[in-house]
């Protein structure tokens, strides 16, 4: 049985339980899977409370958080996460990382949910929220975005707050792996007095900006702005051309 003030799955942080999660399960799996992660950032939030708000193209998006989150930002914000309520009852522990569960489908539901992560924003600025505005996969290039109007209403109930777009995507390239691209976009503040559809149509054209940035780039080969955040394992040619060049080795 929930409380009227929490959703159904409220956070439950635990320092060694999100420790468990990042290393054991998050990092391990991205080292296994891509052969990069790159990054761009125009600019890095230095004040909070913060929201990220992210594109959705991939299962993969929830651990680009929590690279940001570890990486970027160096935890100097209590990250939280919204998730859906299905998948977060299967997956539990993610809770002890910061995620609370949503259930989009009910509305008072999806209220109690946003009402709960206003109120912890509100309550210290050293917090931030990830959060998918799109609320589900959706393919990367189409356009235009459709965003759910949570945020604004997140930021009218905590007292405004920093919002940061992040752009993400995913390609094979030259290697047996795909890689993992981030382009955050520059850090912006919105007070509580934001109207709401007002505010959710510029989070629409920066998001959508900085989607079509990264992807220009990619496709431009302009990538000298972007650097490694995280190596993965070597693929297969990166393994054979190693041995190629052992001592002993016939060219």
């Amino acid at each position: 049985m929930t409380t009227p003030d929490l959703p159904p799955i409220p956070a439950r942080h635990s320092r060694a339980g999100d420790a468990l999660v990042y290393w054991g399960l998050v990092r391990s799996a991205l080292w296994s899977h891509f052969d990069r992660v790159w990054i761009k950032l125009e600019g890095v939030p230095q004040q909070g409370p913060l929201i990220v708000y992210m594109n959705h193209p991939s299962w993969w998006d929830g651990y680009m958080a929590f690279v940001l989150n570890r990486v970027v930002l160096r935890s100097r914000f209590q990250g939280f996460a919204m998730m859906e309520e299905a998948q977060l009852r299967r997956y539990r522990f993610f809770s002890w990382s910061g995620a609370f569960s949503v259930h989009r489908q009910d509305a008072r539901s999806a209220m109690r949910s946003v009402a709960y992560i206003a109120r912890l924003l509100a309550e210290r600025r050293a917090r931030c929220l990830y959060i998918f505005p799109q609320g589900e996969i959706t393919p990367n290039d189409r356009r235009p975005l459709e965003m759910f109007g949570g945020v604004a209403h997140i930021v009218r109930r905590c007292g405004g707050a920093t919002l940061w777009p992040v752009a993400l995507r995913y390609e094979f390239g030259g290697e047996q792996r795909p890689e993992a691209f981030i382009r955050a976009g520059a850090p912006h503040y919105a007070p509580a007095t934001s109207d709401a559809r007002t505010l959710t149509a510029e989070l629409g054209e920066r998001l959508t900006a900085a989607c079509d940035l990264l992807r220009a780039e990619y496709i431009a080969g302009e990538l000298g702005g972007y650097r490694t955040l995280l190596r993965g394992r070597a693929g297969v040619n990166r393994a054979f051309d190693a041995a190629r060049f052992l001592p002993g080795k016939q060219q």
